[in-house]
């Protein structure tokens, strides 16, 4: 079958309507282009109308006041006044004020009421009024009329206008009048302004003095910000605005030269517009109406002709769009023909698309259903992932902090020990400071490695049975004094919170971190509140670690910069800061996460950039009947006399070195080990040993591994344990008395440690085992 070739031509329809279109359509342009100009005329007739009605209100309120003003300074020219007869002078005034005004004072040069109308004739003046008025009219020696403001003694907004009072060419007083804003709005009613308009008088901050329209709840607010930016920038204008009342108006303003105020009035759109408006919209209806007719007409004599085929076409559409297709019955009757042929395969494709519809929705179900599940797992997996992840890095980074404190504090021992010895030997005063300098170092790095033992969880704590909030209300001076007065420290305690179990110097030091943090977060001051609540176990929103335990809440909430997700992400990890550079060591929540999670607690962040932070601390609930206590040692008795034997193990040669001269200046007598091995072979030879001062992190044999077979031979040994790293409480179990110091010490301490070792009696055997250790 041969196809139709395609070809650009029009229907015999288009051809009629644009001729119809080529002779209409200028007609229409340019009666339309005539009707606008006449429009645009009437437009700028309204527009100078209501400028000249605005120069007019303005010129009445500029003699309005320029009365006020005339009237004062024939006061200021009475003879009562030049004469200093008060008294006289304020019954003058009074008489003057039942012609206008609601009150008349007399000020002097700094402002001090002398005589007013508003207080009998010598009765003691009220604090000084007007003040920035007098100010103006002293430095300028000019009248001046002030902004609208609220009386003190009328309580009532009020405006006033002054002069000065001259003596040899110099203010001596300055003579006020107030004046009742309604009175401004009585010269608008007097002007005939329509109704429907809105009229006002702005101060010189743009404050509505006088409205012709609701005074009373438009008084002494302020203008609309489109007038304000307007009359800031230019003395008249005209320019499309919305009122205080929300009407659509066009506006003109201009502002007084005399008085600096702003006269506007406000035509509503609908007054301009609306004439405007309706001539538009007949020469739009007359044009379209004209274009209409044409168009029918055109339309009519080519339909008869083009019937037939506009009902092929819509059948060939709706067969397109899946929908019936009627019979067609057009007059011609191969059309006819074809019409039947695509009604009866519109019939089979409905059928087809049926079937397949229904196929499809099934599968789509099937698919949705299982594309759910998927993302369901797929997101329970990422949180799993994520979750461990967390864990795992906060994990190795303690580790790793933890094994950098124990190699640091063996480094802090040898060389603060060191520097104990040499003090003896120096004398000079110059090389006593440098070893001060050099003291004071070795002390802030033993600051330092106590908190990053306190984020890797092997810090010793003391814990005791504590109120939480006895804690936080013990420690408030202290958050004050350290915060500064910019930051309001506010309380919202539990009325009854559960016990806890705590080391309260550690939980005082977290809390004292989390103060400093927020102290940096609100630069210009703000408020920290610190609020307590006890959070029954399996509460929705418990962090994990916790969900399964009664737990007492500690937050801590800021008004500061708050965080990004990224800084919480990493808040929690040692020597990360956001500060500059030398304004933080990046510590202070890495110990505070330390701490809490020492004490089996947890903590965590909340915080949206530009809304503040919040920091919870969550703390288990401590049972009463399983919180014991350590029995008291027994009074320290007299110095023991030096002379024992004591035997000091350490892996490191320098730390070993300290030691052993620290004790031996002590008058010791003092044999070394560099292992547990070494100690033990020591041991077995059977030489006197009184004291056994053993490492605790060594590598090989351990220090609590050594002691444990030490013991098997020597029941008795007393021992005096020493780490710079280990967690206490593997060396300290129930029944265990054998003493600890930690790394780095000083020599008076390490002497007091051993003086207590030796005179502790033996430990309780059990076993075999003579100290029962935690793994």
């Amino acid at each position: 079958m041969r196809p139709f070739p395609q070809q650009h031509s029009l229907s015999l329809q288009a051809r009629l309507v644009i001729l119809l279109l080529v002779t209409v359509l200028p007609l229409v342009g340019v009666a339309s282009f005539g009707i606008v100009r006449i429009l645009d005329g009437e437009r700028a007739q309204i527009e100078r109308d209501v400028k000249e009605r605005v120069e007019i209100l303005c010129g009445a309120v500029d003699r309005e006041i320029g009365s006020v003003q005339v009237s004062l300074q024939i006061l200021a020219s009475s003879p009562n006044l030049l004469r200093g007869d008060m008294e006289a002078f304020a019954s003058q005034i009074r008489e003057a004020l039942k012609v206008q005004g609601l009150a008349i004072g007399l000020h002097d040069a700094t402002a001090e009421e002398i005589v007013s109308t508003t207080r009998p004739y010598g009765e003691l003046p009220p604090r000084r009024t007007n003040r920035a008025t007098v100010d103006q009219i002293v430095k300028t020696g000019k009248p001046h009329i002030s902004n609208l403001f609220t009386g003190r003694v009328m309580q009532r907004p009020i405006l006033t206008v002054g002069v000065p009072v001259l003596q040899d060419g110099k203010v001596v007083y300055v003579l006020t009048m107030a004046l009742d804003p309604a009175h401004l709005s009585a010269i608008l009613e007097q002007q005939n302004i329509p109704p429907e308009w809105t009229a006002g008088i702005l101060d010189r901050k743009g404050i509505i003095v006088a409205r012709n329209r609701d005074l009373e709840r438009f008084l002494g607010q302020p203008a609309t910000a489109a007038l304000r930016e307007r009359i800031a920038g230019a003395v008249e204008g005209w320019f499309p605005n919305v009122t205080s009342e929300g009407l659509g108006v066009y506006a003109a303003f201009r502002r007084s030269p005399i008085t600096g105020w702003t006269v506007a009035i406000g035509i509503p759109k609908a007054a301009v517009d609306g004439p405007l408006r309706r001539a538009y919209w007949l020469a739009l209806v007359g044009g379209t109406a004209t274009l209409a007719l044409s168009v029918a007409l055109a339309w009519w004599m080519a339909r008869a002709i083009r019937r037939p085929v506009e009902a092929l076409t819509a059948a060939t559409r709706a067969l397109g769009k899946a929908e019936p297709v009627d019979r067609l019955v057009g007059g011609v009757r191969e059309l006819d023909q074809v019409g039947d042929a695509l009604r009866t395969t519109a019939v089979a494709l409905t059928r087809s698309r049926a079937e397949l519809e229904v196929i499809v929705a099934e599968r789509t179900r099937e698919l949705a259903g299982a594309n759910e599940r998927l993302t369901t797992e797929i997101r329970a997996r990422e949180q799993a992932q994520t979750a461990l992840l967390q864990a795992q890095k906060m994990e190795a980074m303690g580790q790793l902090t933890g094994g950098i404190a124990h190699d640091f504090n063996n480094l802090l021992t040898a060389a603060s020990g060191s520097l104990e010895l040499l003090e003896t030997r120096i004398s000079d005063e110059r090389s006593q400071r440098l070893l001060e300098i050099a003291r004071r170092a070795m002390s802030r790095g033993a600051s330092l490695t106590g908190s990053l033992l306190a984020f890797a969880r092997k810090q010793r704590l003391e814990p005791v049975l504590a109120d939480v909030n006895a804690i936080i209300i013990d420690i408030t001076d202290l958050l004050r004094r350290s915060i500064g007065p910019t930051v309001e420290v506010r309380h919202s305690l539990a009325s009854a919170p559960w016990p806890i179990l705590i080391d309260t110097g550690q939980i005082e030091t977290a809390i004292l971190n989390v103060a400093i943090n927020a102290r940096d977060a609100m630069p210009p001051g703000g408020v920290l509140l610190i609020e307590t609540r006890n959070i029954p176990a399996g509460g929705d929103d418990m962090p994990e670690e916790v969900v399964d335990r009664d737990c007492v809440l500690v937050s801590m909430a800021d008004t500061g910069t708050g965080m990004s997700p990224e800084v919480i992400a990493h808040a929690f990890e040692p020597f990360f800061t956001t500060k500059e550079i030398g304004k933080g060591t990046g510590l202070g929540l890495s110990t505070v996460f330390g701490v809490v999670r020492q004490s089996g607690g947890a903590v965590r962040i909340r915080s949206r950039v530009g809304e503040g932070t919040t920091v919870e601390i969550y703390l288990p609930r401590a049972k009463p009947a399983s919180v014991g206590f350590a029995e008291g040692l027994p009074p320290i008795g007299p110095r023991m006399r030096a002379g024992a034997r004591i035997l000091v193990v350490d892996d490191d040669s320098d730390v070993r070195w300290v030691t052993i001269e620290c004790l031996r200046e002590i008058g010791h007598f003092v044999a070394e080990a560099d292992s547990g091995q070494a100690a033990l072979a020591i041991l077995q030879k059977g030489n006197p040993c009184d004291l056994l001062v053993m490492d605790v992190a060594m590598a090989g044999l351990s220090g609590r591994d050594t002691v444990r077979l030490a013991r098997h031979t020597r029941p008795d040994l007393k021992v005096l344990f020493v780490t710079g790293y280990a967690d206490e409480s593997a060396v300290e179990g129930p029944g265990c008395g054998d003493p600890l110091i930690k790394k780095p010490f000083k020599p008076a301490d390490l002497a007091e440690a051993v003086r207590q070792a030796l005179r502790q009696p033996p430990v309780s055997q059990g076993s075999g085992n003579v100290v029962p250790l935690r793994h």
